[in-house]
């Protein structure tokens, strides 16, 4: 036993970057970042598929509030991981004061991440609070219990329903934030930026593969916990489903390109591709693409049959939870992935000069 712990402090050792650099809020912070992108997108195309589609059915506000939910929570976990990695927490709390150098990475997301939770939290609260809300069921509302055992529910009510906006007033609301929800591909770049290190180094593969996995794990999400309350898997939730495993698709397609960019690449890259593919790591690997190759084949085939209505109901009892589960393991892999950037990572050799 005590060979092993020996031998996994050497591993950690040798493969982790500084502690004082990189540690294990970064990979937290750059997926739960991207996540919250991809659970708000949920939210708001099932918003304005509910009011500008016509569209009445059960699923849609539980996509809604759950997106909206899954949002918040996941751009606070991001935010609160960032901050632990900081030795002056306060300049995190004044980061309009501190954070002016917009030509940098880390400004701009600072930015993109606060502005995309406050829009969420807002999207969140007119979902959850006021007149039509109170005529609803559904599990997503459990927050109005909350609030109902402090006594003052109706209040709430009434205040939402006094400053809720216009219906295009939403639109635009829910359009800007989906438009921060895609800029959430900053995560990326903050990677892809760094030159000495040739698996970040890519500037297209890097942003690509982390916008379209985070974004396929919080749709996934969203659609995962919706479903294990309202176990149908009907028309719109078999959309859905082939949205994330199209999504799930395309990263595992651009992770294979940047995995073959990787193998010929020089030295340190070389050394990646090495250690991604040998010991430790290279079950990290195998269970990333499960993680992708998964909700790829089952969210494009059970959707694609619930979306067209094709999906017989003894199928449909086991697909509920196959979903679910695949969506899981996707949600876990997206995860894995950036912790892996991190252990695999190999800077270019300094070469002096005599």
């Amino acid at each position: 036993m005590t060979s092993s712990l020996i031998a996994l402090e050497t591993f950690v050792g040798f493969r982790w970057l500084p502690a004082d650099f990189w540690d294990l809020s970064i990979p937290v912070y750059l997926y739960l970042a991207v996540v919250a992108g991809g659970a708000y997108l949920a939210g708001a195309s099932a918003w304005f598929r509910r009011t500008l589609g016509g569209g009445g059915g059960r699923l849609e506000p539980e996509l809604i509030r759950w997106g909206f939910l899954i949002a918040v929570v996941s751009a606070a976990g991001a935010g609160l991981a960032v901050m632990s990695h900081l030795a002056v927490i306060y300049r995190a709390l004044l980061f309009p004061i501190y954070l002016t150098n917009f030509s940098s990475w880390i400004t701009i997301g600072t930015w993109i991440l606060v502005l995309l939770s406050v829009i969420a939290t807002l999207c969140l609260v007119l979902a959850l609070f006021g007149e039509d809300a109170a005529g609803e069921d559904g599990q997503s509302l459990w927050p109005r219990a909350v609030v109902s055992k402090l006594g003052i529910l109706p209040t709430v009510d009434r205040l939402v329903d006094r400053v809720r906006p216009p219906t295009g007033a939403l639109v635009a609301l829910h359009a800007v934030g989906s438009l921060f929800a895609v800029a959430t591909i900053y995560t990326g770049f903050e990677l892809a930026i760094v030159e000495t290190v040739p698996l970040w180094n890519e500037p297209v593969i890097v942003p690509a593969l982390f916008l379209t996995s985070g974004v396929a794990a919080g749709v996934g999400l969203t659609l995962a916990v919706s479903l294990l309350f309202e176990r149908e898997i009907g028309q719109l939730a078999g959309g859905y489903a082939v949205a994330v495993g199209l999504l799930s698709g395309v990263s595992l397609l651009i992770a294979g390109i940047g995995w073959s960019e990787i193998a010929a690449g020089g030295m340190a890259a070389n050394a990646s591709h090495g250690a991604l593919t040998e010991g430790t790591l290279a079950i990290g690997v195998l269970v990333v693409a499960l993680g992708l190759a998964l909700p790829l084949l089952v969210g494009v085939a059970l959707g694609a049959a619930a979306a067209l209505g094709r999906l017989p109901r003894s199928v449909e009892r086991a697909g509920g939870p196959l979903l679910i589960a695949s969506f899981g393991l996707l949600t876990v892999s997206g995860l894995l992935m950036r912790i892996l950037f991190l252990l695999a990572a190999e800077q270019h050799p300094v070469v002096v000069v005599a």
